[in-house]
């Protein structure tokens, strides 16, 4: 039976969000995209003459993407041809996207087959007919006039319109704003505006309800005025009182990691899991419900499904980060919230934050997220599909932005792109199961910077991006080693047993086994921020001293920026301790021959050792200084030793050469040369590098500690350190927030 596929598309969905600066538009332009599935519906069931679409209408059903189905049967009772429907279906779905959303652009195609059931390579070439069309189409920009007599907007090259009520699309959920009437305006920035306020009273209500369902809410009550919110976010023109409301803001863009690889071949993914389908439970979070059916074709229904579970679980995980972020946010009574989504779609989500919570939002909604994933049924085995090696949670990656309040929020998103795309590097292994990663970046001065050249600065010198996450932290260049909580306390000679799975990969670890290597990583790292700032690691509402020297760290990572621009072939890198000969520059000075040089000296012409100029040279002294000198140093080394570091989870092909060029690279020497540059004893020679290999590590800690100190809530700390009573832990150990890790601060490389 002939059948036809139609897809409708919106394309540059990201440029019509962020096209203009203002919260209130995006908000509103967000909304738009979603509105494609309703057209589809409301101008399909005109065309068909039907009050209920057939079952098999529906194929696929995700934001910003719907494809459907007309048959011969369907096209009974409606007199024409699913050749004609499906042409009329695309210019009536485009000329109501045009008249209630201009500027949205969207795409129509469709294709002809032959078969009764809807088959993977159907919708392979439903794909490859949309690309050829989209090569050949004039952009949505082009739909509208630029004659030079009129009237260009305020906020774009577009010409002003005049007002909604002159236009008469004042129609719910349409409610245009006072303010806005008083201004020139280009149509499309009147229609995203008068859309937000509709938009984010949704936006609440759908979080509300979820959370209801949970036995939560939020303690604070969202504001639903856009207005206000743009003021409380942006540069508050609108509202002088709430000008210096937020001293910094971000923008969090989180993306799933192999979501795109299911979706771009489901006939891979359908194979998968086919097997499985008889056996699905009840989903834990609220979700569409598919209007297909498996006896109307087992295909078609699996893609809706997976549309929907996506669907549901994103927008629960939100929900939940949101209901995380709204109770640290409670305890200091913030006069807006601290969340505002501004795309939720697929599995991507972008939100704006209070610069205080952004970090902690990504960490909670990729817990929930991969808990969610994890435990439905269909989604954890398409786990495979996307990389991994068994059936398991899906993983996501966050980055973060963080920006001054008046910084162009366009250029903040472009750079919050740049940093789950480099997470995506770090949480993506040959072989491996991807991890979630989070990554942020603290803009401290109003330069505007290309993201990439942004995010080099941070070459050699911090430990970013992180893997968090079911993944983590057992991983060394391309292996990743899952082993479940059990395993993990029976080797520590425990015997409690739990559901919830760890990452234990000895090689990774420290010589030394303990307790704090089941942790999770990321409470890990926040054990080191609480030491950092001389708090206990294990309780953070406890001070135990002095925090490390803050213009010591700051000097530390100066000094590291400094090494990260010297050249790799420099001799320094693998042969100076710290000092040289004042004979002979280039020749280094053994430890014998500083120690006798410091006995001997009785004035400063009469030294015969300096100061190297290189800069791991002066980061290697006021280390050591500080550990000598500072308690707090000693608590952050304790801290910092179970900590995967960036060099021990960069790949490595084969095994360094003579002499340690690895080490070299990094910054290290490999052996502590003699007066004659010949090297000692190997023992000697290894456990110097060894040394260095973790003195190097450690300090590399230092921005990223600084960066979260500042810009973490302290509630946050301690709560995701002690959320779990000690009661429900094993001897000797703590569960941390997600209830599968030991929590100690003991042990680890000293």
């Amino acid at each position: 039976m002939t059948s036809y596929l139609v897809m409708l598309q919106t394309n540059s969905n990201q440029p019509f969000i962020f096209s203009s600066p203002r919260l209130r538009e995006q908000i509103g332009a967000s909304f738009e995209i979603t509105l494609l599935s309703r057209w589809v519906e409301e101008e399909a069931k005109c065309l068909l003459k039907a009050e209920d679409l057939p079952n098999t209408f529906w194929v696929s059903d995700s934001s910003g993407k719907v494809i459907v189905r007309f048959t011969q049967r369907d096209c009974a009772e409606s007199d024409n041809s699913p050749e004609s429907l499906a042409r009329a279906l695309i210019r009536e779905v485009t000329l109501r996207a045009l008249t209630d959303a201009p500027g949205l652009d969207v795409t129509g195609v469709f294709i002809t087959t032959d078969t009764d059931e809807v088959k993977s390579e159907d919708l392979e070439r439903l794909d490859h007919e949309f690309s050829a069309y989209s090569l050949n189409r004039r952009p949505a920009a082009a739909r509208f006039p630029q004659f030079p007599y009129l009237i260009r907007g305020d906020e774009s090259a577009l010409p002003a319109s005049t007002s909604l009520h002159d236009l008469n699309l004042v129609q719910d959920p349409l409610e245009p704003n006072n303010f806005d009437e008083k201004s020139s305006l280009s149509l499309p920035s009147r229609v995203k505006r008068a859309f937000a306020t509709a938009s984010r009273r949704r936006q609440v209500e759908d979080v509300k309800d979820r959370l209801k369902k949970r036995g939560k809410q939020l303690k604070q009550e969202p504001e639903l005025n856009p207005t206000k919110l743009a003021a409380v976010f942006q540069d508050g023109e609108e509202s002088e009182d709430a000008k210096d409301m937020l001293s910094s803001v971000s923008v969090v863009h989180i993306d799933g990691n192999g979501v795109g690889a299911i979706m771009r071949d489901l006939g891979s993914a359908f194979e998968e899991v086919k097997q499985h389908l008889d056996a699905l439970e009840d989903e834990s979070y609220r979700r569409k419900t598919n209007p297909c059916k498996p006896n109307d074709g087992l295909f078609q229904w699996f893609v809706m499904e997976v549309n929907y579970r996506l669907d549901g679980v994103v927008n629960q995980a939100v929900a939940e980060a949101w209901a995380t972020v709204d109770k640290l946010a409670s305890d200091n009574h913030l006069k807006a919230p601290p969340v505002v989504p501004v795309l939720v779609g697929g599995d991507d989500v972008t939100v704006y934050t209070d610069g205080r919570y952004a970090i902690p939002f990504a960490e909670a909604y990729i817990r929930h997220y991969e808990r969610l994933t994890g435990g439905d049924a269909l989604l954890s085995r398409l786990a495979v599909t996307a990389g991994s090696k068994e059936a398991g949670p899906l993983t996501a990656s966050a980055g973060a932005a963080i920006v001054g309040r008046n910084f162009p929020f366009h250029i903040a998103y472009d750079l919050a792109e740049g940093l789950v795309s480099r997470g995506k590097k770090l949480g993506k292994k040959p072989g491996a199961s991807p991890c979630s990663t989070i990554d942020f970046h603290v803009l401290r001065d109003t330069t505007v910077l290309e993201p990439q050249d942004t995010l080099d600065e941070y070459e050699g010198r911090t430990q970013r991006p992180f893997l968090v996450g079911h993944y983590a932290p057992g991983r060394i260049g391309t292996a990743t080693t899952t082993l479940p909580l059990e395993e993990a306390t029976k080797a520590q000679g425990e015997h409690e047993k739990s559901p919830s799975s760890l990452q234990d990969d000895t090689a990774a670890q420290p010589p030394e086994t303990n307790e704090s290597q089941l942790l999770p990583v990321w409470t890990q790292i926040l054990q080191a921020v609480a030491a950092f700032d001389g708090k206990d690691p294990d309780s953070p509402d406890k001070t135990l001293g002095d925090p490390f020297p803050r213009a010591r760290a700051n000097r530390i990572v100066k000094l590291l920026a400094e090494d990260a621009k010297t050249p790799e072939d420099n001799e320094a890198r693998s042969k100076c301790l710290g000092y040289v000969l004042t004979e002979d520059g280039g020749t280094c000075a053994t430890q014998e021959q500083i120690d006798e040089d410091a006995q001997q000296q009785k004035a400063d012409e009469g030294k015969k050792t300096k100061r190297c100029e290189h800069p791991i040279c002066a980061v290697r002294l006021e280390w050591k200084d500080a550990l000598e000198n500072a308690q707090g140093a000693k608590n952050l080394v304790k801290a910092l030793g179970p900590l995967p570091s960036q060099s021990r989870l960069a790949e490595v092909d084969a095994a360094p050469s003579a002499g340690s060029t690895a080490t070299a690279r990094e910054g290290t020497e490999s052996t502590a040369p003699t007066g004659s540059g010949e090297p000692e004893d190997h023992a000697a020679s290894d456990a110097s590098a060894q040394h260095d290999e973790n003195f190097l590590e450690q300090v590399k800690w230092l921005l990223d500690l600084i960066d979260l100190s500042e810009n973490l809530p302290d509630r946050y700390i301690a709560s995701s350190i002690e959320s779990v009573p000690e009661d429900n832990a094993p001897k000797e150990a703590g569960r941390g927030h997600d209830g599968t890790a030991s929590r100690s601060s003991e042990g680890g490389d000293k």
